[in-house]
């Protein structure tokens, strides 16, 4: 296994700057992923924890990890959010960030709506069968048991 196929090091999950007019501002989010970069970070974590995911519709998303991936030109991993209220809809999130070009695929269970514990398997199971890139699962006891 090569370094960018090993997951190391500080990966922050980055926020998701808006334009005046709701966009993404995908000038700002460049800006911030080179900082990071130069700072020295391992790699770049768009749509993570931070907490604006769950209220971006999917164009929104995607433009979000096209201009991560873009920015981290292969110089550090990419680790995009994958978070839905529904298993196809986290499937199709993880194809299509595999598409873009991550490296890997963080999915984080939507907390607003209790699911049984053999579903939540199911669910990661699905999203970690849709693709060969490695998956992360985040977890958050707090809010999701």
């Amino acid at each position: 296994m090569n370094e960018r196929e090993t997951f190391r090091g500080g990966v922050p999950y980055l926020v998701s700057p808006f334009t005046s007019d709701g966009e993404i501002d995908r000038a700002a989010l460049g800006q911030l992923s080179e900082h990071l970069i130069a700072q020295g970070v391992h790699g770049l974590t768009p749509l993570g924890s931070t907490g604006e995911f769950a209220y971006l519709d999917f164009a929104r998303r995607e433009a979000v990890v096209e201009t991560v991936v873009e920015a981290a030109a292969g110089r550090v991993p990419v680790i995009a959010g994958v978070a839905s209220t529904t298993t196809p809809d986290a499937v199709a999130q993880a194809r299509r960030w595999r598409d873009i070009g991550v490296d890997g695929i963080l999915v984080i269970l939507e907390a607003y709506f209790p699911v049984p514990e053999d579903r939540v398997v199911d669910c990661f199971a699905a999203i970690a069968d849709a693709t060969e890139l490695p998956v992360t699962l985040y977890a958050n006891p707090t809010f999701q048991r």
